[in-house]
């Protein structure tokens, strides 16, 4: 029996040694053609997803489209067909399958044919990818050479840049009309209140101003909603606690909501220092607790919260790019109507509402929206039909010291017998500035521009104390008007007004000296307490 062993053993050997003889062989045949076709390793080893296609069914792919869809295996790409990756329909409307023949068509036709399309993953997330179709071979042997680029990072770009060009444009818009809004509105306010003071025995007409006033509050209400959109406010910032803000609106807000609407309030459980204005960052938690109660007509629960975070990256679906770092985190979730994703990609945009005609302005969101840039934050909106929705406003930690808030005085300052320069080129606010200064005893001088007050400043033989002087007017605005004075010698007390807040900050940086500015529209008392502060030296 050992002569049999002796020969199963030797050919067992001689077996193992031609099965690595062969392995030897097959690697270096390998090798060999991977020195003599680099392609291949290049089609390996390529970022973007590559597949042969031939007679319609894949023949070839590399790992990265392994990846990009999510599959286990090439194996499983190839037994795939390739209208299976697509989904119905393409983002403009069209069949699949039949914009894809024709794309096949035009690389057949030219040689190469590039393009964008939706592809969807094994998990069935549909994904934009470019498409870049090249023919191969001739005739019955032709193949497409087929690279797909993942451009969801790049769309989402895109999106946000259009959003943030079509906000520009608006805001532009937004500001010019807040200007000429601003004039009108300090002669309808202005002449409301010289009425009010002339009707005490008639309480029928007093009636009647009141809603003029109220209407005209509301007005000034909507353009300061427009300039906070559009950034064109001037802000007043200083670092604030925004724990402090929420919890003095708590009261408010529980009276906005309704009974049948059940609110938490959690404020951070540490000082939250943010670099805001303290009175837009009251409007922003309003708008949010007014949007979330009106999702809910049949009653539900809002929850407003604040904690600090940490982000290390952007958040997802962030409205406004910021840098990583620490923030301040208030949160607004209700259990509403909740957003389908076409309501969410237009929530920020100005007029736009799914409320019913006069159940809102279509400004809530849009204000908040410029807020929040203006602080340099970012927001988010995660929402669902019917499953309520959470909006999300991140706020920069600042490390600034804590401000104190300022206390104002109601008490009315008296008139005076000082001469004025009113320069104003819309006449219906020079007229009810005019009215309002001489009824307090001022006498008022008056030009339509810088270069008339020039001229009456020139004839006039008594001192002027005071220039009130529009900042933007045709011809020769304010700031110039101050700097042709200052130049011929005379140094006059000043106080700017303007409507048009985005143009005139810019245009008093011109100016050496601390100026003081009252922003229209302002009340005929907003206004002679600011000329009798200025005229006593305050």
């Amino acid at each position: 029996m050992a002569p049999d062993n002796d020969t199963d053993q030797t050919r067992h050997m001689d077996s193992l040694k031609r099965q690595f003889d062969e392995l030897q062989l097959e690697c270096s045949r390998l090798k060999k053609q991977q020195k003599t076709n680099p392609y291949r390793e290049l089609f390996e080893r390529s970022a973007d997803a590559i597949l042969i296609i031939k007679g319609g069914q894949f023949v070839d792919c590399n790992q990265a489209t392994v990846n990009m869809l999510r599959f286990e295996s090439c194996d499983q790409v190839l037994q795939t067909h390739p209208s299976e990756l697509s989904p119905p329909t393409q983002p403009d409307g069209r069949d699949s399958r039949e914009k894809a023949d024709e794309m096949i068509a035009l690389a057949f036709k030219h040689g190469n044919h590039r393009f964008e399309w939706d592809h969807r993953r094994a998990d069935g997330e549909v994904f934009p990818v470019e498409v870049l179709l090249t023919v191969a071979g001739d005739n019955d042997e032709r193949v497409l050479h087929t690279v797909w680029r993942d451009i969801t990072e790049r769309k989402q770009l895109e999106e946000q840049l259009l959003q943030s060009q079509k906000m520009e444009a608006v805001g532009q818009l937004a500001g010019g009309i807040a200007h000429d809004f601003n004039n009108l509105l300090v002669a309808i306010i202005g002449h409301s209140d010289l009425l009010e003071s002339g009707l005490d025995d008639r309480m029928d007409l007093l009636a009647r101003v009141h809603q003029i006033q109220h209407a005209a509050t509301r007005a000034a209400g909507l353009v300061r909603q427009l300039l906070a959109f559009s950034r064109k406010q001037r802000v007043h910032q200083r670092v604030v606690d925004l724990n402090a803000i929420l919890v003095d609106l708590e009261q408010l807000l529980n009276r906005l909501i309704g009974e049948d609407i059940r609110m938490t309030v959690v404020p951070a459980d540490q000082i939250m220092p943010v670099k805001v204005d303290p009175g837009q960052m009251e409007q922003v938690i309003v708008n949010l607790v007014t949007n979330a109660r009106d999702a809910m007509p049949e009653g539900g629960t809002i929850d407003v919260t604040i904690e600090p975070v940490i982000l290390t990256e952007m958040p997802q679906g962030a409205s406004l790019p910021i840098e990583p770092g620490h923030f301040a985190l208030l949160s607004v979730r209700d259990t509403g109507a909740g957003m389908h994703e076409e309501t969410i990609s237009r929530a920020f945009e100005p007029f736009y509402t799914t409320k019913e005609v006069g159940q809102g302005t279509g400004l809530g969101l849009s204000t908040v929206y410029g807020i929040v840039r203006q602080d340099h934050g970012t927001v988010t909106i995660s929402s669902r039909p019917n499953q309520g929705t959470t909006i999300k406003i991140f706020l920069p930690i600042s490390a600034g010291q804590l401000s104190v808030a300022e206390s104002t005085s109601h008490t009315r300052a008296p008139g005076g017998s000082e001469t004025i320069l009113v320069v104003e080129d819309e006449e219906t606010v020079a007229s009810l500035v005019t009215n309002v200064l001489e009824a307090n005893g001022y006498t008022v001088l008056n030009a339509v521009d810088g270069l008339d007050a020039l001229g009456v400043w020139e004839l006039n033989d008594g001192p002027i104390d005071l220039v009130l002087t529009d900042v933007v007017m045709p011809n020769m605005g304010g700031v110039e008007l101050v700097q042709e004075l200052k130049e011929g010698g005379f140094v006059p007390k000043i106080l700017f007004m303007s409507g048009y807040t985005n143009l005139a900050p810019d245009r008093l940086e011109r100016l050496d000296e601390k100026v003081v500015l009252i922003e229209k529209p302002f009340s005929p008392n907003q206004l002679i307490e600011r000329i009798r502060e200025i005229l006593n030296g305050c």
